[in-house]
């Protein structure tokens, strides 16, 4: 698991930002379960590993759409896009389209997986934690 700052070349750019390719993944100071990935001079996004709050997702990838990164399908580290609305206990992230990464060679690319049945917006937090969480 990267728990050090790696420069990513994503391949192609996020969806929304195609036109970015060129990030920094950086851990956040003090909160191992969440990472930084920003643009020199554009967005910012927060992500997480799927293992902190989905034990059980599965990312199932064919070996040619890994081909863009390098990547052998064990070698893969998975992320999630995170989205922090103004109540932080609300916080969602998005298992439809995770980022697959290549820390060794510092390539990544955003897979949408269709027909998973995942969304956009999976709580983080289950409602009943919601309530103790501020």
């Amino acid at each position: 698991m990267t728990r050090k700052s790696v420069t990513l070349k994503m391949i192609p750019g996020l969806l929304g930002f195609e036109e970015i390719s060129e990030y920094l993944l950086e851990p956040i100071a003090d909160n191992p379960c969440f990472f930084s990935m920003s643009a020199p001079a554009g967005p910012a996004f927060i992500l997480t590993k799927p293992a902190f709050f989905f034990p059980d997702y599965l990312v199932q990838v064919k070996r040619d759409e890994l081909a863009n990164i390098a990547l052998e399908e064990k070698e893969a580290e998975v992320y999630l896009l995170v989205t922090v609305p103004a109540k932080t206990a609300e916080a969602t992230a998005n298992l439809l389209a995770p980022l697959i990464v290549n820390t060794a060679q510092g390539l990544a690319s955003q897979l949408v997986l269709h027909q998973s049945g995942y969304t956009t917006k999976h709580f983080l937090f289950p409602p009943e934690q919601q309530r103790s969480c501020g």
